[in-house]
């Protein structure tokens, strides 16, 4: 079947839907980064973030999304040995394997191009990679013609991003560039626009504000420990505990997320040590970050670039091999965080760069360097797009 747009008026307002994944939080989180970059503009499109597992099947969201976080957590060999095997071809020919996933994909997903051909959005802007050759498929069958961008999320994209009949690619950095070229897009189809995160990010607050709204000392520096709210992040107890032995003079805060077991855990050891400050979920961690001198944390796509808007400098313990590994390395290379080979050594490593003020300084005015406005760069290219 043949889909054809609906008609409109001059005064018809366009729709924009975002296509995103529950797989991980970040997908998820570039999407509200760009629905709320949307909201702002003065001719704001009318907006629909579609989190595309919402619409599959039960046994492929077990597969596809709790097996992901299953391996990430337990068995992260595996899943780098998967990442590394699935990662080909590098050329613009579909290979065999990838044709088996794809129509796999394209089998489970059917109430997903059933919605897809009824919707009928203006544009549509991907966040995760598993729509688009879906609707590429579509494309080439004639079933869809909208115009479609991807935001790429992680620094070295995986062949599972690749899909044809896409307009505009957005990447967060240069490093993915020739592998892109490689796989056949065209240069002038590929924006260097940065990671899109949410516009609250890249406003600096009032530091005395947050110290005070948070209830942590004026006088002693801040690091923030994320515990980890989807996957286990490491014993982060143990971490908490060994941290401010080594530092007694600093405020440590811990993003415990949902996690009530570890949240009871570090309650009970904020009770026993002082300085250490637990957090349960919260939408305010942008405040924690603007007044932390060091981050310790994985090295998700989104995280580690709210982390250079703020020019916070990153501790990022053993990353899962894959695309966290190659984020981890891309901002190591740029001397905007180091690496750990384990957990056993991120307390040393957190008081060797407190003590050392310009050290800390530089990382931090590194990755400030490493900033751009990804989600300001998207939002003009959709507005242009849409003619608002």
């Amino acid at each position: 079947m043949k889909t054809s747009k609906t008609s409109k008026t001059s005064s018809d307002t366009p729709r924009v839907l975002i296509a995103t994944a529950s797989v991980g939080a970040g997908h998820n989180a570039a999407a509200r980064a760009i629905a709320t970059g949307l909201s702002e503009l003065p001719n704001a499109p009318q907006v629909e973030i579609l989190d595309v597992m919402t619409l599959a099947p039960w046994s492929f969201r077990v597969y596809y999304a709790k097996g992901f976080a299953f391996t990430v957590s337990h068995m992260p060999w595996a899943y780098g040995m998967g990442y590394h095997i699935t990662n080909h071809p590098q050329g613009p020919k579909i290979g065999l394997m990838e044709r088996r996933r794809l129509w796999h994909e394209r089998r489970a997903m059917g109430k997903f191009r059933r919605y897809m051909r009824e919707s009928n959005p203006d544009l549509v802007i991907h966040t995760h990679f598993l729509a688009p050759p879906i609707l590429a498929h579509m494309t080439n069958k004639k079933q869809f013609n909208t115009t479609q961008f991807v935001a790429v999320t992680d620094h070295d994209p995986h062949r599972f991003w690749y899909a044809g009949h896409i307009k505009r690619w957005f990447l967060p950095s240069d490093t993915g560039l020739e592998k892109l070229l490689r796989w056949g897009l065209d240069r002038d189809a590929i924006t260097i626009s940065g990671m899109p995160i949410h516009p609250k990010w890249t406003t600096k607050p009032d530091r005395a504000k947050i110290l005070t709204d948070w209830r942590l000392p004026h006088d002693k520096k801040v690091v923030l420990l994320s515990g980890g709210t989807d996957f286990t992040c490491g014993p982060v107890v143990k971490t908490a505990k060994r941290i401010l032995q080594l530092c007694p003079d600093i405020s440590l805060v811990v993003l415990g997320g949902r996690n009530k077991k570890l949240l009871g855990q570090l309650g009970k050891l904020a009770a026993e040590i002082d300085g250490l400050f637990p957090v349960s979920f919260t939408d305010r961690i942008d405040e924690l970050v603007w007044v932390s001198s060091l981050m310790v944390t994985k090295a998700g796509g989104i995280t580690t670039a709210e982390c250079i808007a703020t020019g916070t400098p990153m501790i990022l313990p053993k990353p899962v091999p894959g695309q966290e590994a190659d984020n981890a390395r891309y901002f190591r290379a740029n001397d905007a965080a180091v690496i750990t080979r384990n957990y056993k050594q991120i307390p040393d490593q957190v008081r060797k760069l407190l003590d050392d003020p310009q050290t800390l300084d530089n990382m931090s005015q590194n990755a400030s360097n490493l900033f751009q406005p990804g989600t300001a760069t998207i939002v003009q290219a959709i507005r242009a797009e849409l003619g608002l």
